[in-house]
């Protein structure tokens, strides 16, 4: 009789070159994140204090779905929408800020 062992693997938060950011466990980034171009976050958050570069993860919030832009903070929403010179009321939901960023 066989005998499971459930592993005990720690979760890492990794991104992909578009700045998508998700969390899985070190096995799944070996065995399928890794080749799909994902990287763990603190290997990016490195390579950008050597290079001196800011907001390396800078993503275009047009690209991203209305439910991936649901797991975004309001403040992002507003600061993007500020940074693209589109305006929007202070007192503005999550759902119409995400109208905005979708056209909707």
């Amino acid at each position: 009789m066989a005998k499971y062992v459930k592993a005990s693997d720690s979760i890492i938060e990794v991104v992909n070159d578009q700045g998508k950011k998700i969390k899985v466990t070190e096995r799944a980034y070996n065995i399928v994140y890794k080749g799909k171009g994902f990287k763990p976050v603190t290997e990016v958050s490195n390579y950008a204090k050597e290079a001196n570069v800011e907001n390396t993860n800078e993503v275009d919030y047009f690209t991203l779905s209305a439910e991936e832009l649901q797991e975004i903070k309001n403040d992002d929403l507003k600061a993007f929408l500020d940074k693209e010179g589109i305006n929007y009321k202070s007192n503005d939901t999550k759902d119409d800020l995400i109208k905005l960023i979708t056209g909707e």
